[in-house]
């Protein structure tokens, strides 16, 4: 609808209106003093009131019909005429300056002069009618004479003030035009500003890619549905586009995580709404802008983060944008699932109305599904044609920008391999493919010192030759540097033990020969531990610890070799703390009496001993104990000094690698025990590798061990 013609419309109607009222008291009061006849009274009514009516009809009909207006000057001229006609001077000059007023409101100088002009000629025949029939002569034309005029000064003033003001007005309709588009072209680059920003932020996970468009689209087709005007869903689709950009402050490593967050992981997640909230707070372009990102994640039931706010405490923008986040997030494959059905995108829907959901917003969605109202939903016709080809353009250039920026962060600058992230991610995606193959993981022995010795330029040649050596071991291999000295290597063919190992006899061979060929290369040396997946359900960290655990081995043995992981082999092979935990879990079961000083424990042991016996229900919790205890070669012999050191190496190791749920005490001169309580299996296998790296890492000296065990009570 066009507002300006309809303002004019109306103001021209109401004062029509208000000009026959006027008129109809006026010839009234005339009609009951018996100035007037009733018979003409109707006829003045009929030519007054009747063509006001008419007007006033095709108004309501359509209000901003141009047309109008002239449809009004003529039903007006009709019953200025009839007025004049029939009236005495001073009851034409009673109306006559009121119509100028209501035509100078068409700021159109034509209509007035021909008005002005037409309504002279009127009253030119209306005076010589009078001269001819004696009514009027020269002595008493004064009336005349000011009336004509008056008449020609009244037309020819409003004439001179409606060019004016029309010259102004076109001035001012040509200025606002220009702001107007000035103002589509800012809210136009706002807007793809904003989509440029969205995509960004989604570009840092890959599993969620074009999120925050689609949840932008969600809430608008929401809010449609909730019947909110136009002008507040356009500022939802900005508002929503936005929801997710406190995400740029957590790191790709949570966002990416294929597994289960842990508490710490998950509170860094829990922040993104408070980033988002802070980053968008002083932004006054888009109305409650900051609003989506800081309370999308609050539920109705009052169990959300970060202010736990409950039912309609939470802003309305944000409870629409929580509903169109979960749908999303059950509509798209994620890194730990892939999307549900949509029986079970509904099932969920409901079960959350008043819980985690707003119940009308979670209900316009769910009439929405089941009408089939967001099957196929195009994104792309939702957007208007010149913000789509802007943003087709800016998509392009991001596409080929992140294209350069993934393929810089996948690959290992150094060695040309996989980095950690996107090789295990590779891995399992290669795992839920084949059936069988192996995995190897490859550690050059005695890096550190290599680099503490010869030189960072020598340990980077090192590395480049070995990743060259692996490279060749196969074609549809994986390959990753999973840490400074560490290669970790899926071959989705090798199945068998034989075929195994005449690969890693290849690749020690080719080691020898490039470091026969080059004096640079003397002192390397490389440990490989590899396991067989002979069960297809064994994924990737099943796969790893067992690998990681032929490695140890095989570093306990000096290193410089391979082997490939049997089931309690290794185990049985690097026990020699078996005697001391094994005497433990005796003492303890049979409920013995710490005392200070007791032999073979130290002081500290009382605290894990003391909360064993008063706190942990043995008999319905699962207590685990992991023994780790420092050994030497025959015939190496540590001091005192060296001892220390070492055993000090380890605390922090273990200190590194625990969380809260572990505790972890000096045992003995050579030994540290770590407590856990209720810890899977596998997690504990985690922590143990995590250990023996952290160690490694620290001291890395071919003559010193560290040997573990392992044992449950409860």
């Amino acid at each position: 609808m066009n507002s300006h013609v309809h303002k004019i419309n109306r103001d021209l109607v109401i004062g029509w209106m208000v000009i026959v009222a006027v008129l109809f008291v006026s010839y009234l009061g005339e009609v009951l003093k018996g100035e007037r006849t009733i018979g003409y009274f109707c006829m003045f009514m009929l030519a007054t009131a009747l063509p006001a009516v008419i007007c006033l009809v095709l108004f309501l009909r359509k209000p901003d019909r141009k047309e109008l207006r002239y449809y009004i000057v003529v039903g007006y001229f009709v019953m200025y005429v009839f007025s004049m006609m029939t009236g005495s001077t001073s009851m034409v000059f009673s109306y006559i300056l009121p119509m100028l007023s209501l035509l100078v409101l068409y700021h159109q100088p034509q209509l007035i002069l021909f008005t002005g002009i037409a309504s002279l000629i009127v009253n030119l025949i209306s005076l010589y009618h009078k001269f001819q029939t004696g009514v009027m002569n020269l002595s008493n034309s004064k009336d005349a004479e000011i009336q004509v005029a008056l008449l020609v000064l009244c037309f020819a003033g409003s004439y001179a003030a409606t060019r004016l003001y029309d010259e102004i007005t076109k001035q001012n309709i040509s200025y606002l035009k220009i702001l107007n588009e000035k103002n589509d072209e800012i809210q136009k680059m706002a807007l793809q500003t904003i989509t440029t920003i969205a995509n960004t932020i989604d570009a840092k996970d890959g599993y969620t890619q074009g999120h925050s468009k689609r949840v932008s689209e969600y809430s608008v087709e929401i809010a449609g549905e909730l019947g909110l005007p136009e002008k507040e869903i356009q500022n939802i689709r900005s508002v929503a586009l936005l929801h997710d950009i406190g995400k740029i402050g957590v790191p790709d490593s949570v966002l990416n995580k294929p597994g289960k967050l842990t508490n710490e992981e998950f509170r860094l997640m829990k922040q993104h709404p408070v980033m988002g909230g802070e980053i968008l707070k002083d932004i006054n372009m888009i109305q409650g802008v900051d609003i989506g990102a800081k309370y999308h994640h609050e539920r109705y039931d009052g169990k959300g983060y970060p202010d736990g706010l409950m039912g309609e405490q939470i802003p309305f923008i944000a409870r629409i944008i929580a509903v169109a986040d979960a749908y999303d997030a059950m509509t798209s494959n994620r890194v730990y699932r892939k999307h549900l059905s949509e029986e079970e995108v509904l099932s969920e829907l409901e079960k959350g109305i008043g819980t985690q959901f707003d119940p009308a917003a979670a209900r316009a969605l769910i009439r929405m599904i089941r009408e089939g109202r967001m099957d196929n939903h195009d994104l792309e016709a939702a957007e208007e044609p010149h913000v789509k080809e802007t943003t087709q353009i800016l998509s392009r250039v991001m596409e080929k920008q992140k294209e350069q920026i993934t393929e810089n962060m996948l690959i290992d600058d150094l060695t040309g391999t996989y980095n950690r992230s996107s090789g295990e991610k590779l891995m399992r995606d290669a795992l839920e493919e084949v059936r069988g193959g192996s995995l190897m993981l490859f550690d050059l022995d005695h890096f550190r010192k290599i680099n503490d010795r010869t030189g960072f330029v020598r340990g980077d040649l090192f590395l480049r030759v070995t990743a060259k050596c692996i490279q060749n071991m196969g074609r549809d291999i994986i390959i990753a540097r999973f840490g400074g000295d560490e290669f970790a290597v899926l071959f989705p063919s090798l199945s068998k033990e034989e075929e195994i190992v005449q690969a890693l006899e290849n690749f020690q061979r080719e080691i020898a020969s490039e470091i026969a060929g080059n004096k640079e290369l003397e002192g390397l040396s490389v440990s490989v531990g590899a396991v067989i997946r002979n069960n297809d359900k064994m994924d990737f960290t099943t796969l790893f610890l067992k690998a990681d655990k032929a490695l140890y081995y095989v570093k306990q043995q000096g290193g410089g070799s391979y082997y490939i992981h049997q089931d309690g082999a290794v185990a049985e092979e690097s026990n020699p703390s078996k005697v001391d935990l094994d005497h433990l879990v005796q003492f303890i079961q049979n409920n013995g009496q710490y005392e200070d000083g007791q032999s073979l424990i130290y002081p500290e042991f009382g605290r894990i001993y003391e909360f064993i016996q008063s706190k942990a229900d043995i008999e319905r919790q699962k207590i685990q104990l992991l023994m780790f205890t420092i050994s030497t070669n025959e015939g190496i012999k540590l001091t005192v000094e060296d001892g220390e050191e070492i055993i000090g190496f380890l605390e922090r190791a273990i200190s590194n690698s625990m969380s809260d749920k572990e505790l972890s005490t000096r045992y003995s001169s050579v030994q540290q025990l770590v407590l856990m309580i209720d810890m899977e299996e596998k997690q504990v296998e985690e922590l143990r590798s995590l250990i023996i790296k952290e160690f490694y890492k620290m001291y890395d000296r071919k003559e010193v061990n560290v040997n573990y065990d392992m044992a449950s009570l409860g």
